[in-house]
Order: C-alpha cells, then structure tokens, then sequence
C-alpha cells in the first residue's frame, strides 16, 4: 500500500503553488479520455470504493496542516477520479476543518449527481470541473465514459452544485481538433455553460503528450476566437497565460524520488521541472538522464517540446 498520498507542491497555471491530495491510484477513473496526460484508463468504473484506507488520508491532511506554510492550495485530485473513493465526503469535511488555505478539487463532473458527493463538492473554495463536450455522440468520443454516464446528468448536476456551493464553480473545457469542436459542439457547449452559469469558463487543449495520438491540439487563435464565442467568462489557460507563482525554496540538491513523484501528476518538459525545484536545466538534465538510464521515465517530442514521463511498468521500480 503506498505510504503517502501527499504530492508537490506543483506550480499550477491556475492555483500557484498547488499540493496534491491523490485519492485514487494510477488509472481508476469514470473516463477513458483520449487526451488524457496520464496515460490510458486501466480500470473503466463507476464504482466507489476505499482505494485508498481512510486513515491514510486522515493522516496525510494533518500532515497538510503543518505544511501550510509551503503552498497556496490544497487540491483534492487522483490519478483518476477522485470522487471515486468513497471516503471522499469525509475528506472535505476534515481538510476544511484543519487546513485554513484553500481547499480545491480536480474532477471530472461525472459522478456529480449523487448527492452526497455533490453536497461535499458545494463545502469547497474552487471546483475545477471538465465539460469537454455537451453533446452525447462528441463526449462518447472525446472522453469515452463508463457505461451509463450520460453528458446530460453532467450538465445538470453541474447547475444544481453552482445554485448550491459556497465557493467557485470554474468550469474547464478541453477542446480536441476535429473531435468536440465543431461549430454544432461549440452552440451546444455554448448553451449548456449559459445554463449552468459557471464563475469562470476556461479553455485548454492538448499540450501534453495524450493517451491517444488522435487527440490533436487547436491553435491559440482558434482557442481564443472560441473563447470570445463562449461569452465574457470564457479565458484561454494554455501556455501563453502567464500565472503570478510564489518562489519554491531554491534547491542545490535534488532527490530523484521528488522528480519522480512530480512526473507521476503529469509529463513536463525541463523547463516546467526545473522551476518546480529552482534548479539549473543543466543539473536537473544529470538527474533526468539517470531516471531514463534506469527505464524508470521516459521522453517524447511533442509539438516541438520534449516532455519527460513515467513509463507504464515504472511504478514499483527501486528509484535509488
């Protein structure tokens, strides 16, 4: 059983310095999306169960609580879906009872018509929720969910959660060229944000190596005529945002298990590592070369930026 749950923290385009509360393992999810950054869904489910212990998570928010004073958020999130686990409700009841920072959610909408779960989701300061598509056929395609989820209960459980929630409602789409952002997607998305009346609209795209080599990135120009169509809430998060981060402590030293532990959220080019730890590239690029040497990450060209990743069969592997 893995001895801990806390990650980061990671700078977040969105968060600033963002330390992550995983709940469920590497791939556990409701989603099979095809542009995901973590890699492929191993286990297709809706099923909620302890993936991990409660007492693990227990401990690993007192933990948080004595931290607070290295990052900016705490977000809930998986390598999955988190509110897959089912002590997922306890969860945001004990962390906002001792973390007096932030407390976030990554999700992927998809479960948010059970109650329980979305009365919990209402307790949190931001909910970072997808809505990739508002149609039935394009969300099939570009998110592949387990059977019996249906993009209208999305949608809807979205609305009631905005009516009902103490904080923010940031609802993230995440457009794949020639897959959900046809101008017929894009009338219905349009529809369906107006409805839910999210605080915050924010488009993304494919940049980062995905799950499927299908799923292709749009423009920044297409992005942001897009944005513009989706009405004054609507904003372009992708790499041309520039984000007012706090300065990590600056690292002479790193240990190769912290590089690992930040590749396991997403794969990141030396650059996006190298200011996470406040090291020099061509110190971090020895680290890295050693990591590949022991096949426990690998690289790939993306678009013109080569990304580092965790290799399927790493996890388990001796670091050191």
């Amino acid at each position: 059983m893995k001895k801990k749950l806390l990650f980061g923290p990671v700078l977040s385009r969105r968060l600033g310095r963002s330390l992550g509360l995983e709940l469920v393992p590497r791939k556990i999810c409701t989603l099979n999306c095809i542009y995901c950054e973590v890699g492929k869904t191993t286990y297709l489910t809706k099923e909620r169960k302890a993936y991990y212990p409660w007492e693990l998570i227990e401990k690993s928010i007192f933990i948080a609580k004595e931290m607070q004073d290295k990052f900016d958020v705490l977000t809930i999130t998986g390598s999955g879906e988190p509110v897959l686990n089912i002590y997922f409700e306890k969860t945001v009841e004990l962390a906002k009872k001792e973390i007096t920072k932030p407390v976030a959610i990554l999700t992927n909408s998809t479960l948010i018509n059970i109650e329980s779960i979305r009365k919990a989701l209402s307790k949190l300061d931001i909910v970072l929720a997808s809505l990739d598509s508002a149609r039935e056929e394009s969300f099939k395609k570009v998110n592949q969910p387990a059977s019996g989820i249906e993009v209208k209960e999305i949608i809807e459980g979205l609305k009631i959660l905005r009516e009902e929630m103490e904080g923010e409602l940031w609802l993230e789409v995440l457009l794949v060229e020639g897959v959900n952002d046809t101008q017929e997607d894009l009338e219905a998305l349009k529809q369906a944000i107006e409805y839910i009346n999210p605080h915050k609209i924010q488009l993304n795209t494919v940049i980062r190596p995905p799950a499927y080599k299908i799923a292709k990135p749009l423009d920044f120009e297409r992005l942001q005529k897009i944005a513009d169509f989706l009405g004054k809430k609507a904003e372009v998060i992708v790499s041309k945002r520039k984000l007012d981060l706090r300065k990590l402590s600056k690292k002479l030293i790193l240990n190769s298990e912290e590089i690992v532990e930040y590749l396991k959220r997403r794969p990141a080019p030396i650059d996006e590592i190298a200011k996470a730890f406040e090291i020099e590239e061509k110190i971090l690029l020895n680290y890295l070369k050693e990591l590949i040497s022991k096949k426990i990450i690998e690289q790939k060209e993306h678009y013109g930026k080569v990304y580092f990743f965790i290799k399927d069969n790493a996890e388990g592997k001796e670091i050191l």
